[in-house]
């Protein structure tokens, strides 16, 4: 095999990161990973040295973890995974118009009702 210096466009780079190709143009975007255009064009071929890329994904672990929630799944165990954190977030959103409706001094339906009747959300004229 023939050892490579470095790594060519898209699909090489983002198989040495293990993630996809539209997970490493967005990590190029949006957290300066180091890719290089020969072409010095924002829409050209891009090559990635390992080293780099390497000492980049030390220096970004934090920002990365967050960011992995955006990478396609199709995992039974990362769907429930999923599911769970919807429902947590739908409480939350749940807890958060509770208090807005308490914050306007309105009261709120009684639990268990079932009501979804959002109209008391919307914005109030002044």
């Amino acid at each position: 095999m023939q050892d490579k210096h470095h790594l060519n466009g898209w699909k090489e780079i983002s198989s040495y990161l293990g993630r996809t190709v539209r997970t490493a143009q967005r990590w190029e975007v949006q957290l300066e990973m180091p890719v290089h255009r020969p072409a010095t064009r924002k829409r050209t071929a891009v090559i990635a040295y390992p080293n780099q890329l390497d000492s980049w994904l030390v220096r970004n672990c934090n920002c990365l973890d967050s960011c992995d929630g955006y990478e396609p799944t199709s995992s039974p165990a990362d769907i429930a995974t999923l599911n769970e954190k919807l429902l947590r977030l739908q409480r939350e959103a749940d807890q958060l118009a509770l208090e807005i409706q308490r914050a306007r001094g309105e009261t709120p339906p009684p639990i268990g009702t079932g009501s979804t009747d959002q109209t008391s959300f919307r914005q109030r004229p002044d």
